[in-house]
C-alpha cells in the first residue's frame, strides 16, 4: 500500500511539470502570425523576458519532483530545460511552424532563467 500511495504522490508531482512543459510547447509551436506585434515590447527584450520566466518556472517544477535535492537532480533538471529549449529553437526554424525562426537568443534567455533559478536555490540551500 505504502509504495502504491508513494507512486501516486510521484505522478501528482510530476504532472505540474508536464502541463507546463506542455504550455511553452504550445506557445512556440504557434505560428508567428498569430503572436501579438508590439514595437513597445521589442525594445524592452519582453520575449526574452518571457523565455527566462518560462524556463525558471519549469526548473523549479522539474526539481519538485525529486526526493531530495542533489546536484545530480539539479544537473538533471538543467539539462531537461536547456535540451528543450533548444529543440523548440531548431523546430521553430524549420519549415513546420510559419513565421517563425530560430533564434540563438531565446535559448540563451532560456539558459539564463535556469541560471537564474539554480542561483536562488543555492542561495537558500546555504
Amino acid at each position: 500500500m505504502r509504495n502504491l500511495l508513494n507512486k501516486q504522490n510521484k505522478l501528482i508531482k510530476i504532472i505540474p511539470a508536464l502541463l507546463w512543459s506542455g504550455i511553452i510547447f504550445f506557445l512556440c509551436f504557434l505560428p508567428g502570425s498569430q503572436l501579438p506585434k508590439e514595437d513597445w515590447l521589442d525594445k524592452i527584450y519582453f520575449d526574452k523576458i518571457v523565455h527566462a520566466i518560462l524556463y525558471l518556472i519549469l526548473f523549479f517544477l522539474i526539481i519538485r519532483i525529486a526526493e531530495k535535492l542533489t546536484k545530480p537532480v539539479l544537473f538533471i533538471a538543467s539539462i531537461l530545460c536547456i535540451t528543450e529549449g533548444i529543440l523548440i529553437e531548431f523546430v521553430q526554424g524549420s519549415s513546420l511552424i510559419q513565421n517563425r525562426s530560430f533564434d540563438m537568443y531565446d535559448i540563451v534567455a532560456n539558459i539564463i532563467g535556469v541560471f537564474i533559478a539554480l542561483t536562488i536555490i543555492l542561495f537558500n540551500t546555504k
